[in-house]
């Protein structure tokens, strides 16, 4: 019997599923607890709070090809998105602090955690980045979230060290995954 999380693919974001990413986006309540250094961020979606739109949001994905690569986690059985991540080829291209920097971002729809889809949407994240040619990858997660913890870890992690911005306020853990 398969996993749940085994029902996943990836596929890049789409117009057609425009509604759906809204709908995931509005998932994620205002009050929710921070988790990255832009307060209005959702993991993986990075810079869709910027935009109007998420249309417009598609166009800006698009035109950043051969940079940051966006990925929406679509359930085999149904269609529905279940999760995003994003894979920054560099990680100069993150507008973060440096010290925050991570080559890859993702989030599970609240509704959909705990059913195992985190491990694998960074599993088949990490093929697309051994794909791009890179070697090592740098992950990050606040030092509260304890479930990205135990994906990352699962996913081969290693602790690379933490530090506390001073500005967000946040304790980051960083994580390097080797892929060769």
């Amino acid at each position: 019997m398969s996993s749940p999380g085994e029902n996943i693919r990836l596929i890049c974001p789409a117009y057609e599923y425009a509604g759906q990413i809204l709908e995931y986006r509005n998932e994620f309540s205002e009050d929710r607890e921070r988790v990255t250094y832009v307060p209005g961020r959702i993991p993986g979606m990075d810079h869709l709070e910027e935009f109007q739109n998420v249309n417009d949001w598609l166009d800006f994905c698009q035109q950043q090809e051969g940079r940051i690569s966006w990925y929406m986690s679509v359930r085999k059985s149904d269609g529905r998105l279940i999760g995003f991540c994003s894979l920054k080829h560099r990680l100069e291209y993150d507008d973060d602090d440096a010290e925050f920097a991570s080559n890859i971002g993702y989030s599970v729809r609240p509704s959909e955690r705990g059913k195992g889809y985190g491990t694998e949407q960074l599993r088949l994240v990490l093929e697309e980045a051994r794909k791009a040619g890179l070697g090592q990858v740098r992950v990050v997660c606040i030092s509260t979230n304890e479930r990205s913890r135990r994906v990352i870890l699962r996913s081969g992690g290693v602790f690379a060290g933490s530090v506390h911005g001073d500005e967000s306020g946040l304790t980051v853990e960083r994580y390097d995954i080797g892929l060769l």
